[in-house]
């Protein structure tokens, strides 16, 4: 009698290389979020700035939502007939963005400005999130 014992690293090592091979086509961006943002916070105003290079500024969105800032958009490439592409790494396509807040911002004043691929937005902090002197009696 004759007994085969498999080896389970072994199995899955192969099936990672058979999912490696068919997705090997597809360009695989680990650990890159789009689009890049920073947050600023400086003189009670949260400052994103967010990098879209490529699109107008009618092609974003942008909305808060009680501590929420969601930035919504899709960056369309133009794509040539009857050309093959040899490497295609621009991202594209829709992209959404949602950012907590680290305080409650005032809605009203909120500006946001696009100067060459790049979205700067104002969010003026709240009154009730400001910090308050309390003086002792």
């Amino acid at each position: 009698m004759r007994f085969t014992i498999l080896d389970p690293f072994r199995e899955i090592n192969t099936l990672q290389r058979a999912v490696n091979e068919v997705f090997s086509g597809f360009p695989i961006r680990r650990g890159v979020t789009y689009p890049p943002v920073e947050l600023i916070d400086k003189d009670d105003t949260l400052t994103v700035t967010v990098e879209v290079p490529g699109l107008n500024k009618d092609e974003v969105e942008l909305t808060v939502l009680r501590d929420t800032l969601t930035i919504t958009g899709e960056k369309k490439l133009p794509i040539e007939e009857d050309v093959t592409y040899i490497r295609h790494e621009r991202p594209h396509g829709m992209f959404r963005r949602l950012i907590d807040l680290p305080y409650s911002v005032d809605q009203e004043k909120i500006s946001a400005t696009y100067i060459d691929g790049i979205l700067t937005i104002k969010l003026p902090k709240a009154e009730e999130a400001k910090p308050r002197q309390i003086k002792v009696v």
